[in-house]
């Protein structure tokens, strides 16, 4: 397997890593329409989520990623990352195919769930895939998707590595869920792994599986869930704060965020009263082209903001921002130079939408000052 190394100087602090995958996504339309090489996956998403985040408050070659590639990984999706001046660890084996996923919309205008299949398969990055960059291996802030049993092996693995590397410091760690572990019969599995990290987060329809749908088989939990769990706010608190209270992270101070599409998020922990954050955009927003990635960029900037300013409001702020910019179009958002040499996306000069969203949360009385996270 070859390694290809970009931006990573020497002794750069990284503030970020995603142990996620890169997918590389075909997607069909109704109308025969056939996209090819559309850049998806929980890892490319997160880093994205956090370079965004990034932009104007840290250097660029402080959000690191590992990629595993397959020979036929696109070089223009190597040169969009490089052009984001990234700390990246390619590793490319020449062996296989990239992943792939096949993305069927049977509906017009993204409405309804598409069909998903996963084609060419590899396992996502773990902690052992950051040996080949010290660099990496060393930063402040995780993002993880596993299931419970594989979040137990990648954390066990990664604090050894760090030790072995003379790295003592406790990083902070966020975990997605993998959709497939989110059903009734994981609860406690679910319970006992989120004491391993500090942010635990699956959105408002895999929490609701897990911990509102009746105790069956997995399978049976996975074909009813959908249907008969919709959107319930008031089920979604109560079994967060029971959630809080059992705790989350290894003192019990971690953060609970349920992230809820067009509803927002819900954020809860031991010193933060659970507070409701709208979406940026509303649910009928022509903006909205496809909310695809939008959970994993919003997990991505959450991460690193977290991590840089320890401030819960702030990062679900700049979070809510981020994944805005992620839905506005079929794949990555476009990365820019205004007039005036400002960093953009979409055109957009994210310290605007910021303060676009604080003005929006102020309307609705919703929380706009900071409240500094303690673990």
């Amino acid at each position: 397997m070859d390694s290809l190394h970009f931006s990573t100087g020497p002794g750069t602090q990284i503030k970020f890593v995603s142990l996620g995958m890169v997918v590389l996504d075909k997607i069909c339309f109704p109308n025969g329409k056939t996209l090819f090489d559309v850049p998806g996956g929980s890892g490319l998403y997160s880093t994205l989520g956090a370079r965004i985040a990034a932009t104007g408050t840290t250097e660029t070659e402080e959000i690191g990623s590992v990629i595993l590639a397959g020979r036929d990984f696109p070089a223009s999706l190597q040169g969009v990352l490089r052009d984001w001046g990234l700390s990246l660890l390619f590793k490319m084996d020449p062996s296989r195919l990239s992943t792939r996923g096949l993305l069927q919309y049977k509906r017009p205008n993204f409405t309804g769930r598409p069909d998903f299949s996963l084609h060419n398969p590899s396992p996502p990055a773990n902690p052992a895939d950051l040996k080949g960059d010290p660099n990496l291996l060393r930063s402040t802030a995780f993002h993880f998707l596993a299931s419970p049993q594989d979040l137990r092996k990648f954390v066990s693995s990664l604090m050894s590595l760090r030790a072995a590397d003379g790295v003592l410091a406790q990083p902070l760690m966020v975990w997605e869920p993998a959709p497939a572990s989110c059903t009734p019969e994981n609860r406690d599995l679910q319970t006992c792994a989120a004491k391993l990290v500090d942010v635990y987060s699956p959105n408002h329809t895999e929490f609701l599986a897990i911990f509102e749908a009746p105790s069956t088989t997995a399978a049976a939990a996975a074909a009813i869930a959908p249907k008969t769990l919709g959107f319930d706010c008031s089920a979604i608190e109560r079994h967060a704060l029971r959630l809080v209270d059992r705790g989350v992270g290894p003192h019990g101070t971690g953060v609970v965020v349920i992230r809820s599409g067009e509803h927002g998020c819900l954020v809860a922990s031991r010193s933060y009263p659970a507070r409701w954050f709208p979406a940026f955009y509303d649910s009928n927003s022509p903006k909205v082209v496809d909310v695809t990635g939008a959970g994993n960029a919003f997990l991505g900037a959450f991460t690193v903001m977290l991590a840089t300013a320890a401030d819960l409001t702030e990062a679900t702020i700049t979070s809510s921002v981020v994944a805005s910019l992620a839905i506005e179009q079929i794949g990555l958002p476009r990365k820019g130079i205004s007039n005036d040499k400002t960093e953009t996306w979409n055109g957009i000069d994210i310290s605007s939408r910021i303060d676009e969203y604080r003005a929006k949360l102020a309307g609705v009385g919703g929380p706009v000052k900071g409240e500094k996270f303690r673990i």
